[in-house]
């Protein structure tokens, strides 16, 4: 947490401390338009915009894992695989989740307790369990039991991860008894504030129930939770209790530009509007999706290609610069862990972008259009847990056995469903006569991915899934980060391995690349709490539930 909040909240407390000793001379003063409390309404939407920076691609996790997951390539930070305390991505997320989101959620719990607002406080222990069991999964130990109690603990301990995955469960079943109590006083109820389900209680029940389903399905190969398959299998016992349309994503949504302030999808802010995106497609991904991927999908052409990116250049167009990867369709980028001489190359009108649905940006209609700010508008949600994710897990549980289905069809519900969300951005960018993809063609991949989950072992069926669950997490691809340190897969881009032309690696050291297994602690509250930790080795402390 930062020095300078340290400061707030205690000088702070010393302030409400005196004033609470002359609660009978200052009460004829008291103005009731000037609340010495915040309303809950104005935390709840501070805190969910809270989280979606913190896992978004902004100033948050989406940033790193992009590139860990070989969706994104970037110069510098995370890098051959670099990351490090002290830089920007690992401060602005520990910040927006510890310094911002979970004070307020904190707050509206502990004040909202007592005055009866239930449902808000219901909400909140929700965003808090969300909030930590992202925390958890990428940095594993963590302050959780002492943490954001500034006025009773200054330095809290780093509690162990194991530990914390079963106090989150139990706090969502708190949150779902405070949002059913009928006795609750709740003079206050949470409506247009929130920005994710706009109050709707039903919707953050079958939020809280579908979160303690994806910590019970990270559990896939630790046995932290005894009667682990009873639990998964009373929660699909009734299809009401989990997320089961696109409807109910649990997402939140970025909107058109205002004067201020900056609403914009984080990753169009950052591709668009200042005319040098920073972010260039993975060639892994394109090759991919475009199925000239030797070690998979090879052959098989993917129909969201032009909703995912946008081609500045026209196939043969000249780059404004010479170029390290360049295809005869006007794909152009970089490779991961480069130092090819031509890796710095300034490309700004000639790279190929993120575009309509990681973004908000632009359909890639093959005319070349360089972008800008008004190529899209950056309307487009922060996909933190969408139905698709669940019916994956779904697959992949009972592929595995641990629940019942048929995990093909799971599988195939799945793939349907992400073709879904991508249709759902036709027509939000602003973009005329951007097309919906084809049912004829969503069926033909669909039986082209089935054709090849009929033809695998139970380890290749694994591979199936979670390859299709990464490549509808474009844009959000930290639950695709924790599903290859729990399972090994997707296949990924392997710099130690790679036998290309274009890229040059490690020329000097001759060094393999050390894949994070987790992202090192913010190295600012190392310095001022004497009770954490000495700083990680992310190439080799992991997550308790990472036993590969």
């Amino acid at each position: 947490m930062k020095i300078t909040y340290l400061y707030k909240l205690i000088i702070s407390f010393f302030v409400i401390s005196i004033l609470a000793s002359c609660d009978d001379f200052f009460d004829v003063n008291e103005d009731p338009n000037n609340p010495t409390e915040a309303a809950p309404n104005l935390l709840l939407t501070s805190a969910e915009a809270g989280i979606a920076s913190a896992v978004g691609f902004g100033n948050g996790l989406s940033r790193l894992s992009s590139v860990f997951m070989h969706q994104a390539v970037r110069r510098g930070e995370g890098d051959q695989y670099a990351i490090f305390g002290n830089d920007f991505t690992i401060g602005a997320t520990w910040n927006s989740f510890y310094t911002l989101a979970l004070s307020d959620l904190e707050s509206i719990i502990s004040t909202e307790t007592e005055n009866g607002n239930l449902t808000y406080v219901g909400i909140a222990k929700i965003l808090k369990a969300y909030s930590y069991s992202v925390i958890v999964d990428v940095w594993g130990n963590v302050p959780f039991t002492e943490a954001n109690n500034l006025v009773d603990i200054r330095f809290p301990v780093y509690d162990e991860d194991a530990e914390i995955y079963p106090q989150l469960l139990d706090l969502l079943d708190e949150a779902i008894s405070d949002i059913n109590d009928e006795e609750a006083t709740n003079t206050l109820i949470p409506a247009a504030d929130d920005l994710i389900y706009a109050g709707n209680t039903t919707l953050w029940v079958k939020f809280a129930n579908t979160l303690k389903f994806k910590l019970l399905y990270q559990l896939q190969d630790v046995n932290t939770i005894t009667d682990r398959d009873a639990q998964l299998a009373a929660l699909i016992s009734d299809p009401s209790n989990l997320i089961s349309a696109m409807a109910e994503d649990f997402e939140f949504w970025y909107a058109a530009p205002g004067p201020s302030p900056e609403n914009r999808h984080g990753l169009f802010v950052s591709e668009y509007t200042q005319a040098n995106p920073g972010f260039y497609v993975s060639p892994w991904l394109y090759e991919t999706m475009t199925g000239q991927n030797p070690n998979f999908l090879t052959g098989i052409t993917d129909p969201r290609v032009p909703y995912y990116w946008h081609r500045q250049l026209t196939p043969g167009e000249d780059p404004e610069n010479p170029f390290e990867y360049l295809t005869t369709d006007g794909f152009l980028t970089i490779h991961f862990a480069s130092t090819h001489p031509n890796q710095a190359s300034g490309q700004q009108s000639s790279q190929t972008v993120f575009g309509l649905y990681p973004a908000g940006g632009f359909y890639d209609d093959g005319s070349g259009t360089k972008v800008s700010a008004s190529s899209g508008n950056g309307v487009a949600p922060e996909r933190m847990l969408p139905y698709f994710k669940v019916l994956y897990m779904q697959a992949e549980l009972a592929l595995a056995g641990n629940i019942s289905g048929d995990d093909r069809q799971l599988l195939s519900d799945a793939i349907q469903a992400s073709f879904d969300k991508v249709n759902q951005m036709v027509g939000l960018n602003g973009q005329p006569e951007v097309p919906s993809i084809d049912q004829a063609d969503v069926d033909i991949y669909i039986n082209n991915i089935l054709g090849l989950y009929d033809a695998g072992t139970d380890e290749q069926k694994l591979d199936v899934i979670l390859t299709q669950k990464w490549l509808a997490s474009v844009g959000n691809p930290t639950d695709a980060y924790i599903d290859y340190r729990r399972e090994g897969h997707p296949l990924l881009f392997d710099p130690n391995n790679y036998n290309g032309a274009n890229p040059i690696f490690n020329p000097t050291t001759g060094t393999n690349l050390a894949f994070p297994l987790s992202l090192p602690w913010f190295q600012s509250d190392l310095d001022i709490n004497p009770n954490a930790p000495s700083q990680k080795t992310v190439g080799s402390d992991g997550i308790f539930w990472d036993i590969n």
